[in-house]
Protein backbone atom coordinates (compact mmCIF):
# COMPACT_ATOMS: atom_id res chain seq x y z
CA UNK A 1 0.00 0.00 0.00
CA UNK A 2 1.48 3.44 -1.05
CA UNK A 3 1.94 6.07 2.05
CA UNK A 4 -0.55 8.40 2.10
CA UNK A 5 -2.30 11.06 4.68
CA UNK A 6 -5.34 9.56 6.66
CA UNK A 7 -6.69 13.30 5.36
CA UNK A 8 -6.45 11.75 1.72
CA UNK A 9 -7.81 8.79 2.83
CA UNK A 10 -10.90 10.28 4.99
CA UNK A 11 -11.78 12.57 1.50
CA UNK A 12 -12.43 9.40 -0.49
CA UNK A 13 -14.16 7.49 2.49
CA UNK A 14 -16.52 10.54 2.91
CA UNK A 15 -16.71 10.83 -0.87
CA UNK A 16 -18.13 7.01 -1.33
CA UNK A 17 -20.36 7.88 1.62
CA UNK A 18 -21.60 10.73 -0.60
CA UNK A 19 -21.93 9.08 -3.71
CA UNK A 20 -23.89 5.87 -1.81
CA UNK A 21 -26.46 8.74 -0.61
CA UNK A 22 -26.94 10.13 -3.99
CA UNK A 23 -27.85 6.77 -5.49
CA UNK A 24 -29.80 5.80 -2.63
CA UNK A 25 -31.99 8.75 -3.78
CA UNK A 26 -32.90 7.69 -6.88
CA UNK A 27 -35.59 5.11 -6.99
CA UNK A 28 -34.76 4.04 -11.05
CA UNK A 29 -30.90 2.85 -9.73
CA UNK A 30 -32.72 -0.41 -8.64
CA UNK A 31 -33.62 -1.02 -12.27
CA UNK A 32 -29.50 -1.09 -12.89
CA UNK A 33 -29.15 -3.65 -10.00
CA UNK A 34 -27.32 -6.20 -10.86
CA UNK A 35 -27.65 -10.35 -9.94
CA UNK A 36 -24.45 -10.09 -8.40
CA UNK A 37 -25.25 -6.41 -6.94
CA UNK A 38 -23.75 -3.55 -7.28
CA UNK A 39 -20.79 -1.66 -5.99
CA UNK A 40 -18.57 1.38 -6.25
CA UNK A 41 -14.93 1.91 -5.77
CA UNK A 42 -12.55 5.11 -5.74
CA UNK A 43 -8.90 4.42 -5.23
CA UNK A 44 -5.96 6.58 -3.53
CA UNK A 45 -3.93 8.34 -6.03
CA UNK A 46 -1.50 6.34 -8.35
CA UNK A 47 -3.02 3.62 -6.27
CA UNK A 48 -0.71 -0.12 -6.92
CA UNK A 49 -3.03 -2.58 -4.88
CA UNK A 50 -6.25 -3.59 -3.35
CA UNK A 51 -5.70 -2.13 -0.38
CA UNK A 52 -5.45 1.06 -2.07
CA UNK A 53 -9.11 0.89 -3.12
CA UNK A 54 -12.19 1.57 -1.17
CA UNK A 55 -15.72 0.43 -1.60
CA UNK A 56 -18.68 -1.10 -0.02
CA UNK A 57 -18.26 -3.95 2.07
CA UNK A 58 -20.70 -6.49 0.98
CA UNK A 59 -21.86 -4.49 -2.19
CA UNK A 60 -24.76 -2.65 -2.48
CA UNK A 61 -28.26 -4.14 -2.68
CA UNK A 62 -31.93 -3.33 -3.38
CA UNK A 63 -35.64 -3.62 -1.90
CA UNK A 64 -38.34 -2.27 -3.36
CA UNK A 65 -36.76 0.17 -5.63
CA UNK A 66 -34.22 1.25 -2.43
CA UNK A 67 -31.17 1.01 -2.24
CA UNK A 68 -29.36 -0.48 0.44
CA UNK A 69 -25.23 -0.31 1.55
CA UNK A 70 -25.12 -2.50 4.81
CA UNK A 71 -21.53 -0.88 5.98
CA UNK A 72 -19.69 2.32 5.66
CA UNK A 73 -17.41 2.17 2.73
CA UNK A 74 -13.55 0.92 3.58
CA UNK A 75 -10.48 0.44 2.11
CA UNK A 76 -9.85 -3.43 0.73
CA UNK A 77 -13.17 -3.72 0.17
CA UNK A 78 -13.68 -4.64 -3.24
CA UNK A 79 -11.72 -6.95 -5.28
CA UNK A 80 -13.64 -6.97 -8.97
CA UNK A 81 -13.93 -3.31 -9.26
CA UNK A 82 -10.61 -2.81 -7.37
CA UNK A 83 -9.10 -4.67 -9.33
CA UNK A 84 -10.11 -3.14 -12.89
CA UNK A 85 -9.00 0.33 -11.48
CA UNK A 86 -5.79 -1.00 -10.62
CA UNK A 87 -5.14 -1.57 -14.37
CA UNK A 88 -7.28 1.38 -15.84
CA UNK A 89 -4.43 3.53 -12.99
CA UNK A 90 -1.45 1.61 -15.18
CA UNK A 91 -2.78 3.77 -18.14
CA UNK A 92 -4.44 7.22 -16.75
CA UNK A 93 -4.07 8.16 -13.17
CA UNK A 94 -6.76 10.52 -13.50
CA UNK A 95 -9.45 7.71 -13.86
CA UNK A 96 -9.79 6.96 -9.79
CA UNK A 97 -13.97 5.77 -9.78
CA UNK A 98 -15.89 2.83 -11.14
CA UNK A 99 -19.31 1.41 -10.63
CA UNK A 100 -20.88 -2.01 -11.92
CA UNK A 101 -24.60 -1.97 -13.06
CA UNK A 102 -26.67 -4.54 -14.69
CA UNK A 103 -26.39 -5.76 -18.84
CA UNK A 104 -29.18 -6.59 -20.82
CA UNK A 105 -28.98 -6.89 -24.44
CA UNK A 106 -32.06 -4.02 -24.55
CA UNK A 107 -30.52 -2.01 -22.07
CA UNK A 108 -27.09 -2.14 -24.28
CA UNK A 109 -28.67 -1.34 -27.34
CA UNK A 110 -30.32 2.38 -25.78
CA UNK A 111 -27.53 2.94 -24.20
CA UNK A 112 -25.33 3.05 -27.25
CA UNK A 113 -28.26 6.02 -28.38
CA UNK A 114 -27.46 7.33 -24.96
CA UNK A 115 -23.62 7.50 -24.81
CA UNK A 116 -23.57 9.25 -28.39
CA UNK A 117 -26.13 12.21 -27.06
CA UNK A 118 -24.23 12.39 -24.12
CA UNK A 119 -20.34 12.15 -25.56
CA UNK A 120 -20.20 8.90 -23.23
CA UNK A 121 -17.42 6.91 -25.15
CA UNK A 122 -18.98 3.20 -25.01
CA UNK A 123 -16.88 -0.31 -25.52
CA UNK A 124 -17.37 -3.91 -25.48
CA UNK A 125 -15.59 -6.61 -25.21
CA UNK A 126 -16.29 -10.15 -26.55
CA UNK A 127 -15.02 -12.58 -23.92
CA UNK A 128 -15.18 -14.93 -26.67
CA UNK A 129 -11.91 -13.32 -27.89
CA UNK A 130 -10.27 -13.84 -24.66
CA UNK A 131 -6.99 -16.38 -25.01
CA UNK A 132 -7.30 -19.65 -23.75
CA UNK A 133 -3.94 -18.91 -21.98
CA UNK A 134 -5.22 -16.29 -20.19
CA UNK A 135 -8.51 -18.04 -19.23
CA UNK A 136 -6.48 -20.97 -17.42
CA UNK A 137 -4.58 -17.94 -15.18
CA UNK A 138 -6.49 -16.61 -12.28
CA UNK A 139 -6.91 -12.86 -12.15
CA UNK A 140 -5.40 -12.53 -15.55
CA UNK A 141 -8.61 -11.35 -17.61
CA UNK A 142 -9.47 -8.21 -15.93
CA UNK A 143 -6.06 -6.82 -17.43
CA UNK A 144 -6.79 -8.46 -20.58
CA UNK A 145 -10.69 -7.00 -20.48
CA UNK A 146 -9.37 -4.13 -19.32
CA UNK A 147 -6.26 -3.50 -22.21
CA UNK A 148 -8.97 -4.71 -24.97
CA UNK A 149 -11.39 -1.86 -24.26
CA UNK A 150 -8.97 0.22 -24.23
CA UNK A 151 -7.79 -0.53 -27.56
CA UNK A 152 -11.40 -1.06 -28.41
CA UNK A 153 -11.53 3.42 -27.05
CA UNK A 154 -8.46 4.26 -29.13
CA UNK A 155 -5.88 3.78 -26.86
CA UNK A 156 -8.02 6.09 -23.80
CA UNK A 157 -10.05 4.95 -20.83
CA UNK A 158 -13.74 4.74 -22.09
CA UNK A 159 -16.47 6.42 -19.67
CA UNK A 160 -18.50 2.53 -19.99
CA UNK A 161 -17.53 -0.82 -20.77
CA UNK A 162 -19.50 -4.35 -20.89
CA UNK A 163 -18.65 -7.33 -21.75
CA UNK A 164 -20.54 -10.61 -23.02
CA UNK A 165 -21.22 -13.54 -21.20
CA UNK A 166 -19.05 -16.13 -20.39
CA UNK A 167 -19.18 -19.47 -18.37
CA UNK A 168 -19.91 -18.66 -15.17
CA UNK A 169 -19.85 -15.00 -15.23
CA UNK A 170 -22.76 -11.94 -15.00
CA UNK A 171 -22.33 -9.64 -18.25
CA UNK A 172 -22.09 -6.45 -16.32
CA UNK A 173 -21.41 -2.76 -17.40
CA UNK A 174 -18.88 -0.22 -15.67
CA UNK A 175 -18.91 3.07 -15.65
CA UNK A 176 -15.74 4.88 -14.87
CA UNK A 177 -14.74 8.66 -14.09
CA UNK A 178 -12.63 10.67 -11.50
CA UNK A 179 -14.75 10.50 -8.10
CA UNK A 180 -17.18 8.21 -6.85
CA UNK A 181 -19.76 11.46 -6.74
CA UNK A 182 -18.82 12.07 -10.41
CA UNK A 183 -19.64 8.56 -11.47
CA UNK A 184 -22.61 8.46 -8.98
CA UNK A 185 -24.52 11.29 -11.02
CA UNK A 186 -23.76 10.11 -14.03
CA UNK A 187 -25.49 6.24 -13.23
CA UNK A 188 -28.16 8.48 -11.83
CA UNK A 189 -28.72 10.51 -15.03
CA UNK A 190 -28.46 7.00 -17.24
CA UNK A 191 -31.03 5.11 -14.72
CA UNK A 192 -33.54 8.32 -14.92
CA UNK A 193 -33.27 8.51 -18.86
CA UNK A 194 -33.60 4.52 -19.32
CA UNK A 195 -37.04 4.33 -16.76
CA UNK A 196 -38.47 7.26 -18.86
CA UNK A 197 -37.37 6.11 -22.17
CA UNK A 198 -40.99 6.00 -23.36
Amino acid sequence: MIPISEEIKDQILGNLVRAVELLSGCPAIAELMPEVRMNIAFCLPNATSLGDVAAIPGRITAYKKELIAYRYPAFGASDHLARALLEVQKNDPSIRAAINFKYTPELHEWLESFAKREKLTLVCVDRTEEPEEIKSIDGASMPWKIQKAIELADNNIPDITCETEAPGKEPLFKLFGKTATDIAKKLIKIANAWVNRR
